[in-house]
C-alpha cells in the first residue's frame, strides 16, 4: 500500500511525513522543483504487541505502508512550483499511489510563505481538490478528443475504442460538472477497466489531515471543530508528532500521555488509510516470527498466501486459521485447539481482520 502526502507549502506535510516514518527531512523549506521523498510507516497495531508478548519471537515485523512526500502545490497558478510542466510531473507521480493524504494547514504563524495569503482550512481543502479535478479534466479531455477520431477508423481496435470513448465521455461530463470521478459508478467490467487504467486522482481515496496548533488539540478546540466539518478527517499537531516520532520508543508513551494524546499520528493515519482503502491486516505467528500483512477486505486465503510469497499461492493446499480474539481468550494455541477453535479452510475462505493464518502449501 502506498500513500501520497500532498498539500500547500507550509501546511506541515513534511513534518507529518517525518512523524509517521521516523524521517529527518528538513522542514520549513519550500522547493519550487518537482520532487518526492519516500519513507515507510510502520503500523502500530496493539494486537501485534500482545502477540509478541505471547510468542516472544526472534523476529517481529509490523505491517508497513509506503509514504511519499510530494513537493507542495500552489493553488490558482495551475502549478506546483514554477510551471505547468512541474505540476504535471508531480501529479503524474501522484497517480501511482493507492491513496492520498491531504494535509491542510489550520494553525497561525508569522512564518507564512508569500504563496499563502491567509489561513483558511476549508478554502485550502477545496482549492487543492480543484487542482486534482482540473488535472483529471485535462487528462480525460485529451483522451476523449483522440478517441473521437480513432473510433471512426476501421481498425482492429475500433470496437474497443468505441467502448472506451463511451465510458470516458460519461466521466468527462462528471468532471465538467465539477464532480470527482469517484461519483461515477461503473456498471460493466469494461467501464471498470477503462477507469482503472487512467488512475484518476479524484477517484483515489483520500484522508484529510488538519494540522493545528498544539493549543487547539482536545475537546472543544479547533481540531474537534474541523473534524466535524469533514467526515473521517483527523486533526493533529504535526510539529509535536514529529518530535514524538523522533523519540526512543520507550519514551513515546510517557510524552504522549503528558500532552493528552492517546496514540501517535502513525496509528491514527494508518487506521484512517486502512478504512479508506478497505484494507485489513492478518497475522502470521510463531517462535521464529510474528508478522502483520496487509490485504484488501474480501481477499481469500489464496490471495493472502500470495502476500507472504507467490509460491505459497501457487501451491496452496489449505489454511489453518483462528482469530486473534479467540487466541487471546484461550491463552495459547494448544488450548485453542483443545477448544475446537482451530479451523482448516480452503483457498476461497475470506480472510477477516485479525485472522491468524498458517498456510500449508506444496512448493516443490
Amino acid at each position: 500500500m502506498k500513500l501520497g502526502i500532498i498539500g500547500f507549502p507550509a501546511c506541515g506535510k513534511t513534518s507529518l511525513f517525518n512523524a509517521v516514518t521516523g524521517g529527518v527531512q528538513p522542514v520549513g523549506q519550500y522547493s519550487g522543483s518537482p520532487g518526492s521523498t519516500v519513507g515507510v510507516m510502520k503500523v502500530p497495531d496493539p494486537r501485534m504487541f500482545k502477540l509478541r508478548d505471547m510468542y516472544k519471537p526472534k523476529s517481529f515485523v509490523l505491517a508497513a505502508v509506503d509514504c511519499v512526500d510530494f513537493t507542495g502545490l500552489i493553488s490558482g497558478t495551475g502549478a506546483a512550483g514554477g510551471g505547468k510542466e512541474v505540476k504535471g510531473e508531480i501529479l503524474g507521480k501522484l497517480r501511482e499511489v493507492d491513496g492520498i493524504v491531504h494535509v491542510v494547514r489550520a494553525y497561525e504563524s508569522s512564518e507564512v510563505p508569500h504563496v499563502l495569503e491567509s489561513i483558511d482550512p476549508m478554502r485550502d481543502l477545496g482549492e487543492t481538490d480543484n487542482e486534482l479535478l482540473f488535472a483529471d479534466l485535462a487528462q480525460c479531455t485529451s483522451r476523449v478528443e483522440k478517441l473521437r477520431v480513432q473510433a471512426t477508423k476501421p481498425t482492429k481496435t475500433q470496437e474497443q475504442d468505441k467502448k472506451e470513448l463511451a465510458t470516458l465521455e460519461k466521466v468527462l461530463k462528471i468532471l465538467e460538472d465539477g464532480k470527482p470521478v469517484s461519483t461515477y459508478a461503473p456498471i460493466s467490467d469494461d467501464e471498470k477497466r477503462h477507469i482503472a487504467a487512467f488512475q484518476f486522482l479524484t477517484n483515489k481515496k483520500q484522508v484529510v489531515v488538519f494540522n493545528v496548533a498544539e493549543g487547539d488539540l482536545g475537546e472543544g478546540g479547533k481540531a474537534a471543530e474541523l473534524e466535524k466539518k469533514v467526515p473521517n478527517a483527523i486533526s493533529l499537531c504535526a510539529k509535536i508528532e514529529m518530535e514524538i516520532g523522533q523519540l526512543p520508543e520507550a519514551e513515546r508513551s510517557e510524552f504522549l500521555a503528558s500532552l493528552g494524546i492517546s496514540e501517535p499520528a502513525s496509528a491514527r493515519l494508518a487506521r484512517q488509510a486502512y478504512a479508506a482503502l478497505d484494507a485489513i491486516p492478518f497475522f502470521t505467528v510463531g517462535e521464529d516470527e510474528c508478522r502483520a500483512w496487509t490485504i484488501h477486505r474480501g481477499d481469500n486465503a489464496q490471495a493472502a498466501a500470495g502476500k507472504i510469497h507467490t509460491d505459497l499461492a501457487k501451491g496452496f493446499v489449505r489454511a489453518e486459521v483462528f482469530g486473534y480474539e479467540e487466541l487471546l481468550a484461550a491463552g495459547s494455541e494448544k488450548e485453542l485447539k483443545a477448544a475446537g477453535k482451530f479451523r482448516l479452510e480452503g483457498k476461497e475462505y475470506i480472510v477477516k481482520d485479525g485472522d491468524i493464518v498458517h498456510i500449508r502449501a506444496n512448493t516443490r
